[in-house]
């Protein structure tokens, strides 16, 4: 199912996959596959539900999507984050390597999935990337000046272009793919934990 434009703020704010049945009343989210597409920015987002990674990274795709950066998400709440990062132009593998590190490095963040919101001005009127962290019981937000992020930009753009994405393949990138990148390419941010 792709996206109209108009389902983008259902998709948004759970309106999309939530089911409320008539007689009691009562909802729950309904999980099922769902492909985003924006062609303005060139790129498309697929929640493929437990549809199998591997097969699905190997599908094939037309010449009409080269340029496209094609990702692949488990959740409803991942595929809203992929939207917001790649409409926001930022490159979502160095964004999860950065969320990788702040999780490794700073005790005060909240337990849950650290999910991009997007950027804002936080205390002092400083640019900041804002992060929604979801557990089952409650979101917390925090916000990670935008000047760090960029440091950080800077020394992970060349680490994640050692591994350079094929082009026109579906791709997961998630906090699995920056463990993984970060165990292979900087081992020395691993926390004592791994």
């Amino acid at each position: 199912m792709g996206i109209s434009p108009a389902k983008k703020g259902e998709l948004r704010s759970g309106a999309l996959t939530r089911f409320t049945c008539e007689k009691c009343e009562e909802s729950h989210e309904v999980n099922y596959p769902i492909l985003y597409h924006d062609p303005e920015n060139k790129f498309m987002v697929w929640f493929i539900g437990d549809a199998d990674d591997e097969k699905m990274r190997g599908l094939m795709v037309g010449d009409f999507l080269k340029g496209y950066r094609m990702r692949l998400v488990d959740s409803r709440n991942q595929m809203v984050e992929k939207s917001h990062v790649l409409e926001s132009g930022i490159d979502d593998r160095v964004l999860e390597l950065f969320k990788f590190v702040t999780r490794e490095s700073q005790s005060n963040i909240p337990d849950g999935e650290l999910l991009f919101a997007g950027t804002g001005t936080g205390q002092n009127d400083v640019k900041e990337l804002q992060f929604a962290v979801v557990s089952e019981t409650e979101t917390n937000f925090i916000g990670a000046h935008l000047e760090a992020f960029e440091k950080y930009a800077q020394a992970f753009l060349p680490i994640v272009d050692l591994e350079p994405l094929e082009e026109m393949k579906w791709a997961k990138i998630d906090q699995v793919y920056a463990k993984g990148v970060i165990q292979r390419h900087l081992p020395d941010l691993m926390g004592s934990g791994d």
